[in-house]
């Protein structure tokens, strides 16, 4: 049956690698593209999975308890959006540890998984994950050509689909990209779909439509944010001030599209959690 999971990535402008956050005002915040969002999800009767920053989790334990017993997942983005591969393994440990030890007081005995910040993970930190006690990864990407992203090996588990990999209990489910002239291509939200127009990624987004069965969405709340954006950093570039701010207003109805898009093609909406009990229930343990 063909699955898609609408994912967004709680974080705020400041967290995002084009700026120093020490240069930045962090009390001008773009959160509330988080309840944008939930009231999209409301409007369109939609599930999805929630990776949250520990740090804004923490603050917000009563609000994402709520999102948890209305059917969505509620995992981890890490503590504050530092890089995993950036960090020492000690390092990388404890910054998954603090911010497990928040998703544990929002979910109860509920499973919950992870996304590394930027998608910068590899086997060493995945394996560190699955031993932490996550239910399952979301932080493969197969686009080898971004400089922030890093690069997972699967050796030793079992490719369930194109997008889904299974160790024991644990899963690891990929974000989606098309091949389009030998090079993948991420066409599973964020800036892309900010960025480029809406007929371009239809035509994208339809070609994988046609020969898979998991369809994955990423978004982040700036980019559903109603506010005006902050003021960046002097060093900020005109390029970085572009691909950051542009678009913001057409995500919403790219968003609605999509869904429509997906409806259309046969999808089914659920969480990674819930594709997780299936497959135990078709495989076993």
């Amino acid at each position: 049956m063909k699955k898609a999971v609408l994912t967004l990535d709680v974080e705020d402008w400041y967290h995002l690698d084009y700026f120093d956050r020490h240069e930045c005002d962090t009390n001008n915040s773009l959160l509330d593209g988080l309840d944008v969002y939930v009231d999209l999800l409301e409007s369109l009767s939609l599930p999805s999975s929630f990776f949250v920053l520990g740090e804004i989790a923490e603050n917000k334990i009563d609000f994402f308890k709520g999102l948890v017993k209305s059917g969505h997942d509620v995992g981890s983005h890490g503590w504050n959006h530092i890089r995993p591969m950036t960090l020492g393994i000690d390092e990388f440990r404890a910054d998954l540890h603090r911010s497990r030890d928040v998703m544990k007081e929002i979910n109860g005995e509920r499973g919950f998984g992870y996304r590394a910040p930027c998608f910068s993970l590899d086997r060493e930190r995945l394996d560190i994950v699955k031993d932490s006690g996550f239910a399952y990864d979301s932080s493969r990407i197969d686009f080898g050509d971004h400089p922030l992203y890093g690069s997972i090996d699967m050796h030793g588990y079992d490719n369930l689909s194109e997008a889904v990999y299974r160790s024991g209990e644990f899963m690891e489910f990929e974000a989606t990209t098309l091949s389009v002239l030998g090079k993948n291509i991420p066409i599973s939200g964020g800036g892309y779909l900010r960025l480029f127009p809406w007929l371009l990624m239809k035509t994208l987004i339809s070609q994988y439509l046609k020969k898979n069965d998991l369809y994955v969405l990423y978004i982040h709340p700036f980019e559903l944010s109603q506010l005006p954006v902050p003021a960046v950093p002097d060093s900020t570039t005109a390029l970085t001030k572009f691909r950051y701010s542009h678009g913001r207003n057409s995500v919403v109805d790219k968003i609605t599209r999509l869904v429509e898009l997906l409806r259309s093609n046969g999808y089914s909406f659920t969480t990674f959690s819930e594709i997780q009990k299936e497959i135990h229930l078709k495989h076993g343990n």
